[in-house]
């Protein structure tokens, strides 16, 4: 073996199991480990089995002779070895049998590596999702306690329909959010007559090709039946071709502005 095998791997050589033991403890992991079945005090089955236990990534490979096949296929069986080989064996073919093990032997490790590595990519991932979850409860409570409404409207809807309105509009107005999510006509039906005017321009400046934010003020129906003045403040998001993807504002009590 050491004749034939010396120009291709770099081995080492041990002359009984308990010896091979004694290396893999101390030099150890090898990638692999070619047993002779036939060996005093410690035949190749259990090294490789006891080699199995210590260093289960170390891929075994034995040598028999024809007498022992039966023995060696019954290691195959359980896993302890990964290929046998007959005696006398031909150079090319132990060479090609150390490679499968050797190919073997890296897959593992490198299918082990990824694994851990996913592990650590998930716990970092999971790590930002807990930290994102905390900073959306945060976001939330700013903006339920904020006396500002906040507010989305698609506007690949027609009319633009609202798609986010924040929950302190209750607060403000009275009426559920939802109301103005689920009814498409509820926002128009708050404001005041003589101003949809007022608000449908400020909405068309918004959406066109020269204002990206502006502002305008009207009044709103609350739930008791009176009228609040609110500011409405409006940006246009817009796609990498300029056209309009949303409108994002925020309502304030026009009474708590500071002139």
């Amino acid at each position: 073996l050491d004749r034939q095998l010396d120009d291709s791997f770099h081995c080492d050589f041990a002359t009984s199991g308990a010896d091979a033991l004694k290396m893999l403890d101390e030099s150890g992991p090898y990638a692999v480990i070619v047993a002779d079945y036939s060996m005093p005090s410690m035949d190749g089955i259990t090294l490789l089995g006891e080699v199995k236990r210590r260093s289960p990534d170390t891929v075994g490979i034995m040598l028999t002779a024809f007498g022992d096949i039966e023995v060696a296929i019954e290691a195959l069986h359980k896993g302890n070895i990964f290929r046998f080989l007959r005696k006398p064996w031909e150079s090319e073919e132990i060479k090609k049998a150390i490679s499968d093990a050797l190919d073997q032997y890296h897959l593992v490790i490198n299918e082990r590596r990824l694994t851990d590595e996913l592990a650590i990519a998930n716990g970092e991932l999971d790590a930002k999702v807990k930290e994102l979850d905390e900073t959306n409860r945060l976001l939330e409570y700013w903006v339920e306690f904020s006396p500002a409404v906040l507010y989305s409207l698609d506007t690949a809807q027609e009319g633009l329909k609202p798609s986010y309105v924040s929950k302190n509009f209750q607060r403000l107005t009275g009426n559920e959010r939802t109301a103005m999510i689920v009814d498409p006509d509820f926002w128009g039906s708050i404001v005041h007559p003589d101003d949809k005017a007022q608000l449908e321009k400020a909405r068309d400046a918004v959406l066109s090709t020269n204002e990206d934010a502006v502002s305008t003020q009207y009044r709103i129906k609350c739930a008791d039946g009176d009228y609040l003045s609110v500011v409405d403040s409006l940006r246009v998001i817009r796609g990498r071709d300029g056209r309009p993807l949303e409108i994002v504002g925020c309502w304030t009590n026009a009474a708590d502005r500071i002139n």
